[in-house]
């Protein structure tokens, strides 16, 4: 018998829960939700590569099945939010009230292990909880205590320092504009609100030392073509352009179910006998 059946079948539930695939539905800063998510898991993958060079060594020390769940939940709350229509949002919750969160994350893993009728050691259930707790570090209320924790932590504030923006830019929005569509109707074929068109406009304009909308329309008119922002600004929407694409071409429930840490993970070591 496969060493790991029970652990994807748990995993394939969880990610067939509906607020899981909700996370589909809704978007950060021009991201998906289930992306990002995606996102944290592959670099914390790369992290544990970086650290332990090999996923072997890695297995020693970590646990991959409660870095895996928590990775997929940790930004569930963002789906239950919005169904709830709660007053705080997901971050407000991660620092006003943590209890939301662990009640959330009980309930799920509950209802997970009875459809996929298994039982979780305790120290894993806690520690995906804590995962998932933790994810926000000195931004929420309860810092990382685990190794595992850390790795998320630290894989979560790097997927939203550079691959979280909205990949729009200026040349989106300029050739729209030629065409003689207004704001409102560039928000609208373009999927962003007006705070992003104007960001996109303001970082162009700096960068071709221009003062006014009209002179930027005339030299995209001219050239085609005009720069988009600094050298940190390219790079995050390039970057968030190829993980936008990568997901949406493979897809979230393949990408998670095909990560490299699934086949690390033993049942025997993962669930109650």
């Amino acid at each position: 018998m496969q060493k790991n059946t029970k652990v994807f079948k748990f995993i394939d539930t969880l990610l067939n829960f509906q607020d899981v695939k909700d996370l589909e539905l809704y978007e950060d800063q021009g991201v998906k939700v289930s992306t990002h998510t995606y996102d944290v898991l592959n670099i914390t993958i790369n992290k544990i590569l970086e650290k332990y060079e090999n996923f072997e060594n890695g297995a020693k020390k970590l646990d991959y099945f409660a870095i895996t769940v928590g990775v997929i939940m940790h930004d569930i709350s963002k789906s239950s939010i919005r169904r709830r229509d709660e007053e705080l949002s997901h971050s407000q919750m991660m620092m006003k009230n943590p209890e939301y969160i662990i009640e959330e994350v009980q309930e799920v893993l509950g209802l997970i292990e009875k459809d996929a009728g298994v039982k979780i050691l305790d120290n894993i259930k806690n520690n995906i909880i804590h995962i998932v707790l933790s994810h926000h570090g000195k931004w929420g209320k309860i810092q990382p205590e685990t190794e595992e924790a850390e790795i998320v932590y630290v894989a979560d504030m790097e997927s939203a320092k550079y691959h979280r923006i909205n990949p729009i830019q200026a040349n989106d929005i300029l050739k729209l504009a030629l065409e003689g569509k207004n704001i409102e109707e560039i928000e609208s074929e373009l999927g962003c609100s007006a705070t992003v068109i104007k960001d996109r406009i303001r970082r162009s304009k700096k960068e071709i030392k221009v003062a006014t909308f009209a002179e930027l329309l005339k030299i995209y008119e001219q050239r085609g073509r005009v720069p988009i922002g600094d050298k940190f600004f390219v790079l995050r929407a390039e970057e968030t352009k190829k993980l936008k694409k990568l997901v949406d071409e493979k897809g979230f429930y393949n990408l998670i179910m095909q990560n490299s840490l699934m086949e690390y993970m033993k049942d025997n070591e993962v669930f109650e006998k």
